[in-house]
């Protein structure tokens, strides 16, 4: 398959849609439940399950040799809920060409949107990747659980592109891990995780009504992506100078708190972790090309003190500044 990406198209709605999108670009063998794709590049599987009517659970599991790009068109026709629970590696999710990773086993472990906006997501090359997804209608959720009807509307209500962040409790990993179990079971696996899709949708609703009443939990909508990119490329081209969550806020018109809210739901960490992050990622990167020196990155990267450069730079890497070249 080559070296460069593979772009695939794909037109948001139910896991048919991604099925005929990937047999159509692929080959393989493709049913309306299924499709599987083996070869030495590309490893694929897809299976789903009707939990109720307008309600599917689908598992997707592979790899890919070159990473795959994927461009998912929104369907502004269809009202349905998406939640993806990553359980092994991780999905690059775009929007207005900006990057946020999703990875298993973190707070964004789970990614739930409703598909009202465009989305690229990147499958890294040499990753096993596995996932379990959850799509749903307005009137089927009302249907299962109409005692929810307060958070769902709080939610998604507004019609407006919103998505939300969650990290998984221990209780929802090991439903998920049943559900992983169950595929590989012939005889009695697909009523047991039909049993256990609806059993970990349920948990999940509950936690995210235990958030919401706790205000811990934050969507975020098409507006707020844009703003946060924008305030995460001038932190990427601004490493020599120190960070002013304040004077962000104020410049992008928003309040300290929702910055620093924002900021955590979509990225995982606070803003001084990002930068202090981005910037010992950035100084590998220069080391690593032999070009320059431990004193000429720091003092680049804004360090006046180059002791407490290499201690961040051990802290964050794991190695001294002088060791990257060894």
């Amino acid at each position: 398959m080559g070296t460069n990406k593979i772009l695939l198209n794909v037109k948001e709605g139910l896991a048919r849609n991604y099925i005929e999108a990937i047999h159509e670009r692929f080959g393989g063998t493709a049913t309306p439940h299924s499709y599987q794709l083996h070869t030495d590049d590309l490893q694929v599987s897809i299976f789903t399950y009707d939990l109720r009517p307008n309600m599917e659970l689908s598992i997707t599991q592979g790899r890919t040799a070159t990473p795959i790009s994927m461009h998912r068109t929104p369907d502004k026709d269809l009202d349905l809920i998406h939640i993806n629970i990553f359980k092994k590696g991780q999905i690059e999710h775009a929007y207005m060409r900006n990057k946020q990773y999703v990875e298993a086993t973190t707070s964004t472990g789970a990614f739930i949107h409703n598909g009202r906006f465009a989305l690229q997501g990147e499958i890294p090359a040499n990753l096993f990747y596995s996932s379990i997804t959850i799509k749903f209608t307005k009137e089927a959720f009302l249907d299962f659980m109409p005692e929810a009807a307060d958070m769902y509307e709080e939610a998604f209500g507004h019609n407006q592109p919103m998505t939300y962040h969650m990290q998984l409790p221990i209780d929802l990993e090991r439903l998920t891990d049943d559900i992983l179990y169950y595929q590989d079971i012939e005889f009695g696996g697909r009523p047991m995780i039909i049993a256990k899709g609806l059993e970990t949708l349920t948990s999940l609703i509950m936690t995210a009504q235990k958030m919401s009443s706790q205000n811990n939990l934050n969507g975020l909508h098409a507006d707020d992506y844009q703003r946060l990119m924008l305030i995460k490329n001038q932190l990427m081209s601004s490493f020599n100078q120190k960070i002013n969550i304040q004077t962000i806020a104020d410049t992008y018109g928003i309040s300290t708190s929702k910055l620093k809210r924002d900021f955590k739901t979509l990225f995982d960490c606070s803003i001084y972790q990002f930068y202090a992050h981005a910037k010992m990622d950035e100084a590998y990167r220069r080391l690593k090309t032999g070009d320059y020196s431990v004193m000429e990155v720091g003092y680049d990267l804004g360090y006046s003190n180059l002791s407490k450069f290499a201690s961040m730079f051990k802290k964050v890497k794991g190695i001294t500044p002088s060791e990257v070249n060894r």
